[in-house]
This record gives C-alpha cells, sequence and structure tokens, in this order.
C-alpha cells in the first residue's frame, strides 16, 4: 500500500461515526441535549426535578415556543424575522385597550391576532415581492412595531383585562400531585397550547406538499421556482405564520401579566428566539429544520437558564454562556454543511 493510500485510510478511519450519525439527523441533537442536560441538573441542581418547578418550565415554553414555531417556517423557507418580539407588544397594547373598552374577550383576541398577521403580511411582501433583504427588513418592521406600540399607548400600560381572558390563558388544568400532603400542581395552558400549535405545524412542515415547498424554496429558490413552486407565495406565507405566532404570543403574555405594556417583551431576547431555531437543526441558509428539533431546543434554552436561576448564577454569564452556546452550534452547522 502506497503511503497516499495509508493516509487516507487513516484520514478516513479517524472521522467520527457519532459525528455522521448526527450530521445526517439534525434534529436529534436538541433530543440528546435536552434528556442529557435533564438528567445532570436532576442529579446536581436543588429542586430542579420538583413537580412545581417541572411544571413552571413547561409553562415557559409558551411564551418563546410560538415565536420559535414562527421563526423555523421563515429560516426553512431561507429568511429570517428579527421583529416577532417586538411585534407582540404592538398586537397586545391593541387588543388589551379593545378589551378594556368592550369588557369582552374574543374582539381583544382577533386584533391581538390580526395585528401579528399585518406585520407579518408587510415582512413577505417586502421579502417575496419586492426581493429586499430580510435582515434589513424585519430590522424596520422590528422598530416600527415598537414605536406603534409606544406611541399608540403613550407610553403608558394598559390595565383592567376581562378576568375571563386572564382565567383562560393564564389557568392551570389538570391538578397533579407526587405525594399524599403536597399541594397540587396544575399544568399550565401555555404549555399546553404551543404543544398543540407544535404538533400541527410540525405535521404541515414535515408531512405535506406545502411543506416539501418550503423546504425546497429555502434549499434552492431557482431550482424549486424551475419546479413549479410559486417561491413568493411560499415566502410570504411563512411571514404571515410567523406574525400569527406572535398574536397568540401577545394573548398569554398578556393573560400572564395581566396587563398590556410596550416593556412586556423586555426579557424576551431575540437571541433565545433564534438560539433555540438553530439548536434545533435549522440552517441559516435555509433548507433545513423542523418544528420537533426546535422545541426541543428550546427546551435545552429554558432548562439551562431554569438551573442558573435556581443556582444563583448572575444573568449576565448566563447571557456569556448562551452566545457561546449559540456561536458553537453555528459553526457546527458550518462544518456539516461542507
Amino acid at each position: 500500500m502506497s503511503d497516499a493510500s495509508r493516509s487516507l485510510v487513516t484520514r478516513d478511519s479517524s472521522v467520527p461515526r457519532l459525528w455522521h450519525w448526527f450530521s445526517a439527523r439534525p434534529a436529534l441533537l436538541p433530543v440528546v441535549l435536552s434528556v442529557v442536560m435533564a438528567v445532570i441538573f436532576a442529579l446536581t441542581v436543588p429542586n430542579f426535578a420538583d413537580l412545581r418547578n417541572i411544571m413552571n418550565i413547561f409553562g415557559q415554553l409558551g411564551f418563546l415556543g410560538f415565536l420559535c414555531i414562527g421563526m423555523t417556517y421563515v429560516m426553512v423557507a431561507g429568511g429570517i424575522d428579527l421583529s416577532s418580539y417586538t411585534v407582540v407588544s404592538a398586537a397586545a397594547v391593541v387588543g388589551a385597550t379593545v378589551m378594556v373598552a368592550t369588557e369582552t374577550t374574543l374582539p381583544g383576541c382577533f386584533l391581538m391576532l390580526l395585528i401579528g398577521c399585518v406585520f407579518g403580511a408587510i415582512n413577505g411582501v417586502a421579502v417575496a415581492y419586492l426581493r429586499m433583504i430580510p435582515f434589513i427588513v424585519t430590522l424596520s418592521t422590528m422598530v416600527v412595531a415598537e414605536g406603534f406600540a409606544i406611541w399608540f399607548t403613550q407610553a403608558q400600560s394598559v390595565y383592567g383585562l376581562p378576568d375571563a381572558f386572564i382565567d383562560t390563558f393564564s389557568a392551570r388544568v389538570f391538578p397533579m400531585t407526587l405525594g399524599i400532603t403536597a399541594r397540587p400542581v396544575g399544568t399550565p395552558v401555555a404549555g399546553i397550547m404551543v404543544l398543540m400549535v407544535a404538533l400541527a405545524l410540525g405535521f404541515v412542515l414535515s408531512r405535506t406538499i406545502y411543506g416539501r415547498r418550503i423546504y425546497l424554496t429555502g434549499a434552492n429558490e431557482e431550482t424549486a421556482r424551475v419546479s413549479g413552486i410559486k417561491v413568493r407565495q411560499v415566502k410570504f406565507a411563512t411571514y404571515v405564520v410567523a406574525g400569527a405566532m406572535a398574536g397568540i404570543t401577545a394573548m398569554i403574555l398578556t393573560a400572564d401579566l395581566g396587563t398590556a405594556t410596550t416593556a412586556m417583551v423586555r426579557d424576551v431576547r431575540l437571541m433565545d428566539i433564534i438560539a433555540a431555531t438553530v439548536i434545533g437543526g435549522a440552517s441559516l441558509r435555509g433548507g433545513k429544520g423542523s418544528i420537533l428539533g426546535t422545541m426541543f431546543g428550546l427546551l435545552f434554552l429554558t432548562m439551562l437558564s431554569n438551573a442558573f436561576n435556581l443556582l444563583g448564577v448572575s444573568p449576565f454569564i448566563a447571557m456569556v454562556i448562551k452566545g457561546t452556546v449559540l456561536v458553537a452550534v453555528i459553526g457546527l452547522d458550518v462544518l456539516r454543511t461542507k
């Protein structure tokens, strides 16, 4: 055997089989990470495995879960949406104002969903039909949505929401207990809602013809167009989906806080939304990703934040660690696509 052949065999044999296995199944990486981290935290972090804490983690998925689902649709189609979390506040203040004025729930909820879809449609038209750069477009609408919310409320909070609205979206159902004397712990409605939506939209994305069109559009727009796919309509629809998810998030967050304000999304970090989606297997180049992977990516980040809170870790250190994780995952995505 020649030296060149001997070198080739050595190089091939040194490539870890596990890396190839995960590269072919990117959605399984966040699943494994979540399971491993759950076991480690349960054994090392006090009260992490407590039923009440587990239900809190499940409920926290409802706040970012819908935004992450919308981001997955947009990123799979080859775009990005930086405006979703400020659209939440814009939709919330308008819907809450109508609820207080009419003392009814449905008109306000409808307006929250409508405003979310309108902002999504604006992004979709600019990106899909006017061929503007997604980063610039959604960065602009992010500022517009925030400015609109401040102008509409004059930077004031909206109070006096109907009890029916708050009780519906912030309720806890299916009480459970692990002991005879333990106080029952309910399952958050927000967590149940995001789970149902994730299953439905995950099925559409992975098991339908429309979902395949989204993947093809993100993977190679020109090839998709030649194949007869209406690329503009596909891209437009993904941004509308992202806007609708922002509208639903506005309902849940407003009910949880009991008020609507321009500062209500202060704790919602855009980095967490993008990080959960990328950790879940989505590629910044488009054509890759899944709702299942995104939800486990979000679960991983939520457990990480929860463990840091229980341990009393500084939030600034937590931000550094999360940012490092995001950079590492993006680096893995680059290596995986080479």
